[in-house]
């Protein structure tokens, strides 16, 4: 159960993702213990997170209140960045030059080319030193948390997993839990996993030609000619080859076209009803069409529907009541830090 308490903030900590942000006038929008935080630095953290929101969100849902409240969330957590890299600064510590030189390797990974890294470096006007200079600060950030929270974070019972268990089998009868409206909804979300789990899954693999739909006629037929030769290929090679060669998804190609098991609700419906009624063994000998492309599936596991008993979910609740444990032991850190900082807010929003 020792576990780094970094894997609860990473997501905020290591702003690893190189996209460009349109330039705009400086403006002071934060002042942290003297420190300011400018319109420019905001807007590079700001744009990749809206991008994902406009992706997620219907247009119909898109208003300016939910924008500000994105962006005063961005704020926040650029402040709270800050004191605590302010805070590393004044505990001394160390990070050395070996540490940020791995993490760099670990980042080019994620870049199919060092050509391609030094691109989306160039597209920021950004050198690879203020990046180096970046990635050292966030180590340090990684670094203080370890230090002042790790310890501090109580360690979750059995008897408290086990209590939270019989909580979410109310939930996943209809039952009522009489918990506060944020734990209710923490439990009705593991109810929902914990039925995906139960449920009748297939373990599946996939050969995806894309052919969105709108397409012109050129890509459609392109697409069509992809799908004659996959049919083709089927015959004399195995699936996998097939999808690591052919298939245009860049999620399952580099794993040989497998999706890992999935529940019915998490497939396309026609989709679903095609593969919950194949054979382990079988895949689709026409592809299936949706409005993403053409899919040939294969089904190589079937799990029955069963019930899960605590023991086999003890490990992943113990988990998650650490990890919430860890939260509340960062909230509890952070605040202190805000309780002493000087901290002056102009949002322009």
């Amino acid at each position: 159960m020792k576990k780094v308490v970094i894997s609860c903030f990473a997501s905020f900590f290591i702003t690893t993702t190189l996209l460009a942000a349109p330039q705009v006038v400086d403006k002071t929008l934060a002042v942290v213990n003297g420190e300011p935080i400018l319109s420019s630095e905001f807007s590079s953290l700001f744009a990749p997170i809206y991008e994902q929101y406009e992706k997620a969100t219907p247009k119909s849902s898109q208003t300016i209140q939910k924008e500000n409240e994105l962006k005063d969330l961005v704020l926040n957590q650029k402040i709270d960045d800050l004191l605590l890299k302010q805070q590393a600064k004044k505990q001394k510590i160390k990070v050395s030059k070996k540490e940020t030189q791995d993490s760099l390797v670990e980042i080019k990974k994620r870049f199919s080319s060092d050509a391609e890294f030094n691109s989306e470096l160039k597209k920021e006007n950004i050198t690879i030193a203020d990046f180096e200079k970046k990635l050292n600060d966030q180590i340090a950030i990684m670094k203080l948390v370890k230090q002042n929270v790790e310890s501090k974070i109580k360690i979750p019972t059995d008897v408290e997993a086990k209590t939270l268990y019989d909580k979410i089998t109310v939930k996943m009868k209809g039952g009522k839990t009489n918990l506060s409206p944020e734990d209710d909804f923490l439990v009705e979300s593991l109810a929902t996993a914990l039925k995906r789990m139960a449920s009748e899954q297939l373990r599946l693999k996939q050969i995806v030609i894309a052919c969105p739909k709108g397409s012109n006629e050129t890509k459609i037929k392109a697409a069509q000619e992809k799908v004659a030769a996959v049919k083709k290929e089927l015959q004399k090679r195995s699936f996998s080859d097939v999808a690591t060669q052919y298939s245009e998804d860049p999620t399952s190609k580099g794993r040989n076209g497998d999706l890992g098991l999935v529940a019915k609700n998490d497939l396309l419906p026609n989709i679903s009803r095609v593969v919950f009624s194949m054979k382990v063994g079988e895949y689709t000998k026409e592809p299936i069409k949706t409005d993403a492309g053409y899919h040939f599936v294969k089904v190589e596991e079937k799990r029955a529907k069963r019930d899960i008993s605590f023991d086999d979910v003890k490990g992943d609740i113990l988990e998650l009541l650490y990890q919430s444990n860890a939260r509340v032991a960062y909230n509890e850190y952070i605040n202190g830090l805000k309780s002493k900082a000087n901290i002056k807010i102009n949002k322009t929003w």
